[in-house]
Parts: C-alpha cells; structure tokens; sequence
C-alpha cells in the first residue's frame, strides 16, 4: 500500500463534506437499543446548507494537488456502526484488501437485538415460520410502500447472517447468542414473532439481567478483521467519491492530520454512514413532518455517506418518516412510556386503545390537542405490568424466556427508583392521594384538565376493567387493568419522536447497489444500514425485535459479497 501517483484529469469528483447539521441530543431506547456508544468529536463540514443552497449539487472537487497519498484497496467501507463492521469482516475474511473509514474516535455502538429467520439457534428451539405470513405483515406495516423483494431478501438471508454471526462470537469464548422466545403468544393484534437473537456475555442468565448488545460485540469483530489485515481507520472522515465514468472507484477522505488521501476500490465502495437523522437542515428538508418533533437522536449521523450517494447520482426515498416510539417526554425518553397504561389527552379524556406498537401510539398522541398526553396509573404498577406481559423493547418485567437487559427492574422498588423517582423529582410525573389532588397537579402542564372530567374517566375506564372487555376502544381484555388504589400517578408524554433514525436512505437494487433515479446500478457503490432505504414504509414495526440491526447485518454480507463477485 504505497503512494501513488495516478492522473485523475478525466475523473469526476463526488463531494461529501456539506454540513452536517446540528448533531441531535443522545438518548436510545432500552432493550432493543440501550444507550448508545457513539463517535466522538465527528461532526464536521461547514454551515453552507443553512444558507438555502440546493443540497443536492455537488460541491467543487478536490483538486488533485491536494491529495497527499493513495491506498490502494479492494473494499472501502465507510462508517463503522452495526453495518460497517460486520461488512469489513466478511471483506476480510473473503481475503479483500479493505480499509474501514470512520469520521469519529471510535466505532458506533447501540442495537441489542438482531432479528432473522431460519437460525440454527432457531431451529434447535423447533421455531417455524411462515414465509407469505411475515413478509405480508411487513408490507402491510409499510402500506405497501416499501420494496417487497428487499424484504423477501432479509427473509431468506437472514438466518446465515445470525449463524455466521453466532460463529464470530462463540469464537470469541466470551458471548453468545440467546434468542427473545418470550412473544409467541402474548395475544393482541401485534404479537411479537420470536425472531430476535440478543447477544450477550457468557454465561447467559435467564429471566436476570445480562451484559448484552453491539457494545460487546462490535470490539470482538473489529479485533478480528484487523487481525486479518484490515485497514482501520478512525478520525477520517470521507469526503468524497471518485467516479470514472459510470462507476464509484474509490474514496477520498481526510486524515487525522488534515491531509486528503485517496483510497482506491477495485471491488466498490460501500456507505454504512448511519444515514442523515441527526442533521437537522436535512430532516427538515426531507422528514418536515417528524422534524419538527424530534426530541433525541443518539447517532452522529449527519449524513455524509448519504449525501455522497445523492451526489453520485443515487435515488433516495419513496417515503420519509423516522424509528419513533411513545415515549417521549420534556428532556428525553421514559422507557416505562410504552406500557398500555390509561393514556388522557389535555382536558382529561381517553383518547385510543392504548395497546399498541410505539409508533402507533406516538401518532395517536399527535392528534390531540397540544400533541401530549398523560399516562395514568396507580400504587398497583407493579401488578399492571405483570398483567400487561408486554415484550421486546417495552418489557419491565422478567418472563420465561425474556432475554433481560440491565436496565430491566426486578421488582417494583427497583422499578420506583429506576424509573418514577427521578421522574417525580423532575416535575414530568406527579403523584396523589386522591384524584382531585391529582388533577390540581396535572393542571400545572395541562391547565384544561379538571378533576370532574378526570373521575368520569376513570370510573368509565374502571366499569370496563371490572367488566374485562373494553367497548370504548377495544384494548384487549388481559391488558384491561383499572386504576382504583392510591397513591395515584400520572406522567407527562410529548409527542416528539424518539428517532434512532431516518427510514428513507439511498435506493438499493436486490444486490445492494445504489441506483439511480431510472433504476440503473451505479456500478461500484453499494448501501447498508441506514444509508440505505426501501426497506420501510410508513413506520418501523418494533413488534419484530431487532429487525433493523438484523437487516443491516444481513445486508452488510450481501453487499460485500456482491462487490467481490461482480
């Protein structure tokens, strides 16, 4: 790998470095997420967007007098995140010369969870599934706007990626895979299937909290592709795509020192950036309607990969929305949100069936006034979640079967101090012992609120909890749990979005080439994680655990693979 000294007279130049946006305030969901370990120090590029330019333009190139070295590899890779990683291993372990490039001082770490079909883990566990059922389902969630065959594409592909990855960690002698089988028959519309596989540190405790995710793993891959000869590099951003012709070549990125070296790519380039969620000039440009909720992002994904593949010539979106939940709330996340607790909207009224994915029940709340609600509950808390049996990211209680995180409580006062006390102290829950002193408190944030409208609710809402079937909105009956002892609690919700991340990438043909807006490859450029879109709709369907990061990984080893055998 020396200097080199090629012409690049008759090159065309892609750029990657307009601004990035204001990076968005850290914050994950726990459980599918947890919080997230991200790059350092990596928001770069100028504050040119703010200035109403048109994005989409490519900015000037580099000149070639500029470019102090040239590498040459096989595979570059840029962003080392959940995709990133997983594809440098499989570059590497295919005898790829590769090199890794990420903008900030150390890789991106946050998903616990990683769905796929057809495991071995799976099949030692007798689980099946049905192909047409689930894929459906997918397309369904995505009111159809989505493409089919990449899901059908994460369908059959998925379980080798889980087992390749069950391989790597196994071979590391200090984690494994468990898989989440706690969902098969919660009941409700919105069962879970048991697809996620959930890494975690040996020996795997049931029903206990785990030491698990990204976190542990991504050091384990990343140690072993360097062992293998990756090229790692952390503190260099790309910022630019060399095109020859019709095709990606390679990248130029700039250094720790300040200096742009070119990286060639025989086989292609492959964006594994983290999409453009946490640049907020480009969510307003793109996602305007969730742009203007987003309460956290825990990603530096200012959309650098993203935007090269625009400038390449790529086609992005179809439909922007972003990986929401409800449970939003002033100054961040409350995990506990997402349990079918009574949910009141400002003038103290029930407003939906609260027993539904997160993303529903944030858009419900979008359609009150005042975009906020109330979830209420009382002393029982503890006996209410045990009765709601809910799963994946919205679990609080263990279960047989439930792959538990740390951030799981194990009884109530664990739950109190974990998630109510610090709530309570921060004036977001309120606490009474009756329900006009708790009206007369929830007034503080809601002034329309009165106790009268608040008791004709609850004595509504527990006449059908006694009853077990709900007439007025349908929520399933075991899940119907009345709020009748004090002390009573109510916690303030906002509709702001919890965005892991933006839904709409690059788009991708079944190989994982970016494509342009014809449906023509560009030859040499590939997209994964959330530089790439197509995969979902209207909303992220967070009842299949770990379907994200599983896709991503699953794509990671297609595109590579793709790229070395074109």
């Amino acid at each position: 790998m020396g200097m080199q000294t090629t012409s690049i007279n008759r090159r065309s130049f892609i750029t990657g470095m307009l601004a990035t946006g204001a990076a968005l305030g850290a914050g994950a969901l726990v459980g599918c997420g947890g919080q997230p370990q991200a790059a350092q120090g990596s928001a770069g590029g100028s504050s040119a967007s703010a200035t109403g330019e048109d994005w989409t333009a490519p900015p000037a190139p580099i000149e070639e007098s500029e470019i102090a070295e040239t590498i040459e590899a096989d595979i570059v890779i840029v962003g080392a995140g959940t995709s990133g990683i997983p594809t440098a291993l499989t570059a590497v372990e295919e005898g790829a010369k590769t090199v890794l490039l990420e903008k900030g001082d150390t890789f991106f770490a946050a998903p616990n969870w990683f769905a796929g079909i057809g495991s071995r883990y799976q099949n030692e566990l007798g689980l099946t599934f049905d192909r047409n059922e689930i894929v459906n389902d997918l397309m369904w969630y995505a009111n159809h706007r989505a493409d089919q065959r990449l899901i059908n594409l994460w369908y059959d592909n998925s379980g080798e990626a889980i087992d390749w990855y069950g391989d790597e960690l196994e071979e590391s002698g200090t984690l494994e895979f468990a898989v989440e089988t706690d969902n098969k028959d919660t009941g409700g519309k919105h069962a879970s299937p048991p697809v996620a596989h959930v890494p975690v540190e040996k020996p795997y405790k049931e029903m206990q909290p785990n030491k698990m995710g990204t976190r542990l793993t991504h050091p384990v891959l990343l140690d072993k592709a360097v062992s293998l000869g990756l090229d790692l590099r952390y503190k260099t951003p790309a910022v630019q795509l060399v095109k020859e012709g019709d095709r990606v070549t390679g990248v130029i990125a700039k250094n720790e020192a300040g200096d742009y070296v070119r990286f060639t790519a025989s086989k292609g380039v492959v964006l594994a950036s983290g999409g453009y969620s946490g640049n907020r000039y480009l969510m307003e440009k793109l996602n305007p309607n969730q742009s203007q909720n987003l309460t956290s992002n825990p990603q530096d994904n200012g959309g650098d990969g993203f935007k090269m593949g625009v400038w390449a010539g790529g086609d992005y979106g179809r439909c922007a929305w972003v990986m929401s939940s409800d449970r939003s709330i002033e100054g961040g996340g409350w995990t506990p949100g997402s349990q079918p607790w009574l949910r009141v909207n400002k003038f103290g009224e029930r407003f939906c069936n609260e027993d539904a994915p997160y993303d529903f029940g944030a858009n419900a709340g979008a359609m009150n006034p005042g975009n906020d609600w109330w979830n209420i509950f009382d002393a029982n808390y503890w006996d209410a979640m045990t009765k709601y049996h809910t799963t994946i990211c919205s679990r609080m209680v263990p279960a047989p079967g439930a792959v538990c995180t740390t951030l799981v409580p194990t009884d109530a006062d664990n739950f109190y101090e974990m998630y109510m006390a610090p709530q309570l102290e921060s004036g977001n829950m309120v606490q009474a012992d009756s329900l006009d002193e708790l009206a007369t408190k929830m007034q503080e944030k809601s002034p329309d609120i009165t106790a009268e409208a608040l008791k004709k609710t609850l004595d509504r809402y527990n006449e059908l909890c006694e009853k077990g079937v709900d007439d007025d909105f349908g929520k399933i009956g075991f899940r119907m749990v009345g709020v009748t002892e004090p002390p009573y609690y109510a916690m303030h919700m906002i509709t702001g979005e919890t965005g892991l991340a933006a839904l709409d990438g690059l788009r991708v043909n079944t190989n994982l080439e970016v494509i342009d807006s014809e449906g023509n490859a560009i030859r040499g450029l590939y997209a994964v994680g959330n530089d790439q879109g197509g995969f979902y709709g209207m909303s992220y369907p967070w009842y299949y655990g770990g379907l994200h990061a599983g896709k991503n990984l699953t794509f990671a080893r297609l595109a590579v693979k793709n790229a070395l055998s074109a």
